[in-house]
């Protein structure tokens, strides 16, 4: 539904600008989630993008080439912006290569597949220049900072894995074993 001065959601609450989510929320269910939580949240910026201006493109295909669309969804919110900062805070082609390296550490095995949770890392700035805009320009937005019993859900997989992972690192004697190691350096 259109309203002359911005797009309403369909209990007619103001839309965001951009896709809000809190900070905190963002990483927790990055991580919590081991990544997955990324192609949604690609998706439902391209998906906000889509209601508010328009366009026959699908978020769906955004998201799956992720890759691809990085870089002009950080300058579409980087450019959001440029009317409120005289310089840009980030550099999205920059932001998108160190996202997708890190991305791409998950095939190259262990060590560096350790760097793919942490592939959030170059998108927070983003996110938050994301919420600066949704406040100036759609104040009445909510900003997504509850959580949902949905949300809640996604992390029950990832906090199982984690207390199997540990049990298991007990079980074996991991942890006895580190510890040995470290004491007779």
């Amino acid at each position: 539904m259109q309203t002359a001065a911005h797009d309403t959601d369909q209990m007619g609450k103001q839309a965001p600008y951009f896709y809000a989510v809190a900070l905190p929320k963002f990483v927790a269910l990055w991580l919590g989630t081991g990544g997955f939580y990324g192609l949604f949240w690609f998706h439902q910026h391209w998906q906000t993008i889509r209601s508010r201006q328009g366009g026959d493109f699908k978020p769906w295909h955004r998201m799956l080439l992720a890759g691809s669309y990085c870089e002009p969804l950080l300058r579409l919110i980087v450019e959001a912006r440029r009317d409120q900062a005289t310089d840009p805070p980030f550099s999205p082609r920059a932001r998108a290569v160190v996202w997708l390296l890190m991305t791409a550490t998950l095939l190259l095995g262990p060590p560096l597949s350790l760097l793919c949770p942490f592939a959030f890392l170059p998108l927070v700035d983003a996110q938050r220049l994301a919420n600066q805009v949704n406040a100036l320009r759609t104040p009445a937005a909510d900003e997504n900072a509850d959580w949902s019993h949905r949300e809640w859900l996604a992390l029950l997989p990832a906090g199982l894995a984690l207390l199997a992972g540990v049990g298991w690192l007990v079980h074996t004697g991991w942890f006895s074993d580190a510890a040995n190691r470290i004491s007779h350096r």
